[in-house]
């Protein structure tokens, strides 16, 4: 039912964002689409349990969800940077009646700024807010964003 929207949802937020991968995830938890910044493969990354469990939160919570790969507990965190290369972040963005995007971005690359989180957020819930969602083009998802 909503897969078209969360495919073009994700082709929209690896362009506007930049991050490194994106996934779309529908209402069930499913894997639907998937997009890698700057590779050819069209082979999924591996997608964790911990992944699988904050697509859960966002999906009970209906709330926006961020995280990282390595440290649940902060009082985990190292004081050095050792881990610092391999550490993620994510950003789990539901989409009521519809499933999340997951947002994923090694922190060397830089964080997603907050206000980009935000737009992308408010841009899930216009979404949500609509009807006939599979209808929506990538030329409506850009317009809605651009209202912001």
């Amino acid at each position: 039912m909503s897969d078209n929207v969360l495919t073009r949802m994700v082709r929209f937020a690896i362009g506007e964002t930049r991050v490194d991968r994106v996934y779309g995830f529908d209402r069930d938890g499913a894997l639907v689409e998937h997009a890698v910044l700057d590779s050819q493969s069209t082979t999924p990354p591996e997608v964790s349990e911990y992944m699988h469990s904050l697509v859960r939160r966002a999906l009970s919570s209906g709330q926006l969800v961020l995280s990282n790969n390595t440290f649940i507990d902060p009082t985990e965190a190292p004081s050095t940077n050792t881990s610092i290369k391999n550490l993620r972040i994510y950003v789990v963005l539901p989409i009521r009646g519809i499933g999340v995007l997951f947002l994923d971005q090694p922190i060397g690359s830089g964080v997603v700024p907050r206000p980009t989180i935000d737009r992308m957020y408010a841009l899930c819930q216009r979404i949500a807010d609509r009807d006939a969602v599979d209808s929506l083009t990538d030329a409506d998802i850009k317009a809605l964003y651009s209202e912001q």
